[in-house]
């Protein structure tokens, strides 16, 4: 049998090196896909007026309340939706999240209940500044936005007991 030369042995360590680091990437892809994937995700805070007794609610009142059914029964109060321009990221973001809707989806539910005589949307706000103006006059407004566009006029509740800072909080989208 050849005895392995000292150029040999370099050559194996090298491959097998090579060839370590090389799963060991492979092996770490997924959790970087996730990562960025992560810090791709777009969080929206939902905040009502200061004096608003609101201080949590499910995704499926949430959803009440943007598609104007009858909220009063599980807030006490009658809510007061506003939302951001129809075709905004947030506001698309916002229905695919809570509502379960395109924007065609979204814009064939309000014709039809229009048609069959049922309010009609929510109040759609140009600016983020009106927006918060709005909600913060208006005990019963309730409106969303990105956390660090929220301010101090306003209140951010929980969303099935969440608030946007807490892990597995619902209320995220790709952007």
């Amino acid at each position: 049998m050849a005895a392995i030369t000292p150029l040999r042995k370099g050559l194996r360590f090298a491959l097998l090196l090579t060839v370590g680091l090389t799963l060991l990437l492979l092996c770490a892809l997924p959790s970087v896909e996730r990562t960025a994937r992560a810090a791709d995700r777009v969080v929206l805070a939902v905040f009502v007026s200061k004096d608003s007794s609101l201080q949590d609610l499910k995704m499926n009142e949430l959803r009440r309340i943007f598609t104007n059914a009858d909220d009063s029964a599980f807030s006490g109060q009658r809510s007061v939706p506003f939302n951001h321009t129809a075709h905004s990221t947030d506001r698309v973001g916002f229905d695919q999240t809570v509502l379960h809707m395109n924007p065609d989806e979204v814009s064939r539910f309000w014709i039809d209940r229009k048609i069959r005589g049922l309010p009609g949307p929510p109040r759609a706000v140009d600016s983020l500044s009106q927006l918060l103006h709005l909600v913060s006059r208006n005990s019963g407004g309730i409106g969303y936005a990105r956390p660090g566009q929220v301010t101090n006029e306003v209140r951010v509740i929980r969303i099935d007991g969440k608030l946007p800072s807490d892990g597995g909080y619902p209320l995220q989208f790709s952007e």
